[in-house]
């Protein structure tokens, strides 16, 4: 069988999206507090305009889940495999940092330490990935794992259904949005795969068709009619630009004056704004794949440690917070929210860096990363790297590489 390409493109891709949560999280509280503060738009623009890490994220996870498992051939040991590694390198850093934060936050609370309270808590929360605000997201990527046997075979089997699944991924979502609006009233429904199956499914088809799809995203210059490629890259991207300014003018007006939209139309703008943003990324990764300078190369390294940072960076910003501005002035409003962006990235990313290379061990913290990756590799004779089962597809990340996680 031939071997998956390789696409170190990807690191940029997700170093991107992990700046988009880093954005979202970091202007949160300007949101809600600042309303009156003169930079309440930018504040505003830049929090609904990045909301695409996430999905992002979970559009990665199925383009590398179906990029390399399509054309193999499948069997018992195989998938035995893909959740062994899904459990060493996903789930058990999710259980360690949802310990952390729901014990963090029991005690900024200033609760009583009764363990048979804090149990009969976590455990529900652990089970719907609410026990901090961003591993909802780990917790959603989880029930994709569950779903990939099956989608794979039946798109493996339907190869009409593997062309059109991006229509379907959008139709199935829009589904249960309409009919949780309608009936259903589901609890924390951001929580559940069911909310996310557009990106899921667009990743999947760009997995599939990954080599045709890239020619139309690159090659103008090559192709027979340049001029219409050239406008469907247009297209492509005013839709970005609209879909996500139309979204946060949207949001300005119902946080500022109160203007109530329903709540479809919203997801709606937003959907269509991150779905949009998932190929501009890859895109703008694969124009900028020849190009090195220090901000890309900032971007790829963020990106070989996203998943570690994802799980890290709240942390950062709770402490951070403890310490707010001394002053209203807007101004020094400013600067304190961009100090919380900077040390987000900076003191996060240097932790997970600087824990990862003291062992092997810092898997069960963070996933496989690049620094005990490499070990692996060279201890593994048979067998390539195994993007896909690590950090690769978790909550926050995708591989170092596209390749094949095994040897068949």
């Amino acid at each position: 069988m031939e071997k998956p390409a390789k696409m170190d493109e990807l690191d940029l891709v997700r170093g991107l999206a992990i700046m988009g949560v880093m954005l979202v999280h970091a202007t949160s509280f300007a949101t809600v507090y600042l309303r009156e503060d003169r930079f309440f738009a930018l504040y505003n623009f830049i929090n609904i305009f990045s909301k695409f890490g996430t999905t992002t994220f979970i559009f990665l996870s199925s383009f590398v889940l179906f990029y390399n498992y399509f054309r193999r051939p499948l069997g018992k040991e195989l998938f035995i495999r893909f959740y062994r590694n899904r459990l060493t390198y996903i789930l058990l850093p999710y259980l360690l940092f949802s310990v952390l934060f729901f014990t963090l936050s029991w005690a900024d609370k200033g609760r009583e330490w009764e363990l048979a309270v804090m149990f009969q808590e976590f455990w529900p929360k652990l089970l719907i990935g609410k026990a901090y605000t961003h591993l909802y997201f780990i917790f959603i990527n989880c029930q994709f794992y569950l779903l990939f046997p099956l989608v794979l075979v039946l798109l493996r089997r339907y190869r009409w259904a593997a062309a059109w699944s991006p229509l379907i991924g959008i139709t199935l979502q829009w589904l249960f949005y309409t009919g949780n609006d309608a009936w259903w009233d589901v609890t924390y429904r951001n929580s559940w795969s069911l909310s996310f199956l557009s990106y899921y499914f667009l990743g999947a088809w760009l997995g599939i068709y990954f080599d045709s799809v890239k020619q139309w995203l690159m090659r103008a210059r090559h192709a027979s009619r340049p001029w219409l490629q050239r406008l469907g890259w247009g297209a492509l991207w005013i839709v970005w630009i609209g879909a996500g300014a139309t979204h946060a003018a949207f949001r300005y007006q119902e946080r500022l004056h109160g203007v109530d939209y329903h709540p479809l139309l919203l997801d709606a703008f937003w959907n269509v704004h991150t779905l949009a943003t998932a190929l501009v990324i890859v895109q703008s990764a694969l124009w900028l794949s020849g190009v090195h300078n220090p901000l890309l190369k900032g971007l790829r390294w963020l990106g070989a440690y996203s998943f570690g940072i994802y799980l890290v960076h709240p942390l950062v910003l709770f402490v951070y917070r403890k310490f707010p501005a001394m002053s209203d002035h807007s101004w020094i409003q400013l600067a304190w929210y961009a100090g919380g962006l900077v040390c987000a990235i900076g003191i996060s990313s240097l932790l997970v860096y600087g824990i990862s290379r003291t062992g092997g061990w810092t898997s069960v913290l963070f996933g496989r990363l690049p620094s005990n990756m490499r070990s692996a590799e060279r201890g593994t004779a048979s067998a390539a790297s195994e993007p896909a089962g690590s950090r690769a597809e978790s909550a926050a990340t995708i591989g170092h590489k596209v390749r094949e996680e095994e040897s068949a």
